[in-house]
């Protein structure tokens, strides 16, 4: 069967797929069951939708300023919205007797079981190292999970905690968001709220935008469903900011994981664009038509098209692929680059680096 050919089975069945991909390699051998989870404090009890009901028109109104599809939402429909994303909560994932000198809280977007857990599972192996606190969630409305992680890290002995964001790039509003608790940002990308504190120092880490190991992911990614790379065209699909000016930074970046890809992968070609999920609809339509644009000419040229995501998750926006690009020959490896066995490593490795260990 040709790559050509696999397209539509593999928008089909990878997302069938890749729940066991996630779970096999480094994250395999870390597998926790939900009663050493709940020994370990990884249950839900802490996770937060709480405030939501309460917001002020005022908070509303802000909302509506700070995030761009929520400048034509009703209240109703931004409480929706809200309630629908991924509740905040933290989870203390190293064993309660470890104890060290440097602590580490990984702050992610998250998602709904079992992605919170795999995630959490994928990096037991630097908690049995130091001690280590998630952060889920887009802290929209406060950062107490957050604070509540800097407060365990330090009863484990911590003498320096650095913030790690398990995110692509700072120009989105939930790192930005973060960044506002942690004293990065003197405003919020949401909704104000207390700054977190701590007795030892505090640091946070780059996103994985500017580390080379980005690159090497999107490689891997490439390798897995290219078969003839000197007749492929390859085009890494990112979500992307909504505002111009931050996209325009992102396209910056990305266009270096472009260039490594082809130096390294010697395919016939590279590129990367960005959907720009949240803006509004003509502005992701365009964008999409100038992807379609470049796979046609792929096509026409006789290249074969594979396709990656730019995109930390793999349940995003890769459900909207097959519509956005019907009727086109294309094999998409779905993957987000957090299912990549390297992220983890990347997350000890940028840890490690911040604190000057390395």
């Amino acid at each position: 069967m040709t790559p050509k050919r696999m397209s539509a089975l593999n928008t089909r069945i990878l997302p069938v797929l890749l729940g066991a991909l996630l779970v096999s390699g480094a994250a395999q051998t870390q597998e926790m069951d939900h009663e050493e989870m709940g020994r370990q404090g990884m249950g839900h009890e802490g996770m937060d939708h709480s405030g939501h009901h309460d917001m002020t028109q005022e908070e509303y109104d802000l909302l509506r300023e700070k995030v761009l599809p929520y400048r034509y939402y009703t209240n109703e429909q931004i409480m929706d919205n809200m309630m629908q994303m991924p509740p905040t909560h933290e989870r203390y994932i190293s064993d309660s007797a470890l104890r060290g000198d440097l602590g580490i809280i990984v702050l992610t977007h998250g998602a709904f079981e079992p992605g919170d857990t795999l995630f959490a599972n994928s990096l037991t192996g630097l908690a049995r190292q130091h001690p280590v606190a998630i952060g889920y969630g887009m802290a929209m409305m406060n950062g107490n999970h957050i604070q509540s992680a800097i407060e365990q890290l330090e009863a484990a002995g911590a003498q320096e905690i650095v913030v790690v964001p398990a995110a692509l790039s700072p120009n989105g509003t939930v790192y930005e968001q973060w960044a506002y608790y942690l004293g990065e940002r003197d405003e919020a990308a949401y909704l104000p709220a207390p700054r977190v504190s701590s007795n030892v120092p505090l640091t946070f880490a780059a996103p994985l935008a500017e580390h080379p190991m980005a690159s090497s992911m999107l490689l891997d990614h490439a390798k897995e469903i290219s078969r003839n790379p000197e007749n492929e065209f390859v085009l890494i699909l990112g979500h992307g900011p909504a505002e111009p000016a931050a996209n325009e930074i992102e396209l910056k970046v990305m266009q270096r994981h472009v260039e490594s890809v082809k130096a390294s992968g010697g395919f016939a070609d590279v590129k990367g664009y960005n959907f720009q999920d949240d803006s509004p609809p003509e502005i992701r339509a365009a964008n999409v038509e100038t992807m379609r644009g470049w796979i046609e000419e792929a096509s026409a040229a006789g290249l074969d098209v594979i396709m990656v995501g730019y995109l930390l998750s793999t349940r995003g926006i890769q459900h909207k692929i097959p519509v956005d690009f019907e009727g086109l020959d294309f094999t998409f490896n779905e993957k987000g680059l957090s299912a990549h066995p390297g992220f983890a490593k990347w997350v000890e490795t940028n840890a490690l680096e911040t604190a000057g260990q390395t």
